[in-house]
């Protein structure tokens, strides 16, 4: 890296490309499992289409070395729950978990569709710069700010309760058999 690695939204259709080649080298079927074990994976590639629609509806954080995009958030309004089968029933449980003596879904929250920093970032607090970068861009609209993480994932577990998310509800799939863990975050507490 050869000067700071700047965090922004993602604005042009080169970012949103270069953030799926991130997932596509990231993604658990992709690295091998120590780098799983240690570094941590991602468990989704997005659709070109999806991953655009999303973003025009609720722009991505992402970290750039000069043009290159080596790392991002995704960030994910509830509205496309459907539009990625792996997410949909995680959107599910969240919107069913209790939370404040009702339901998480009664409330108005963002989701982080997805984190990852790409290997020569990592080490630098970069997922930690673009979570705050979120927060000051999202939290005057929502309180909260919810995602799923795969359990055998402990290297985003660390990450995210460092950054100030708090575990709400562990579960296995009934479609998948995998072990979830759904945090939140609370931007106005």
């Amino acid at each position: 890296m050869d000067q700071p690695i700047k965090i922004t939204l993602a604005r042009k259709k080169t970012e949103l490309k270069q953030i799926i080649e991130l997932q596509k080298i990231n993604h658990l079927e992709t690295v091998d499992a120590e780098t799983a074990k240690d570094q941590g994976f991602v468990t989704a590639v997005h659709k070109y289409e999806v991953l655009e629609a999303m973003n025009n509806a609720a722009a991505t954080v992402i970290a750039k070395d000069g043009t290159r995009v080596v790392g991002y958030a995704l960030t994910m309004k509830r509205e496309f729950a459907n539009d990625v089968p792996a997410l949909t029933e995680l959107f599910h449980k969240q919107d069913e978990a209790a939370w404040n003596g009702g339901k998480l879904g009664d409330e108005n929250y963002l989701v982080m569709g997805q984190i990852c920093v790409a290997e020569e970032a990592r080490g630098h607090r970069v997922a930690d710069r673009m979570y705050k970068y979120m927060r000051s861009c999202y939290s005057l609209h929502y309180p909260y700010l919810v995602t799923a993480i795969d359990a055998r994932n402990t290297r985003s577990l660390r990450v995210h309760e460092r950054v100030g998310f708090e575990e709400f509800l562990r579960f296995t799939s009934e479609e998948t058999g995998k072990n979830w863990v759904l945090v939140i975050w609370g931007w106005r507490e």
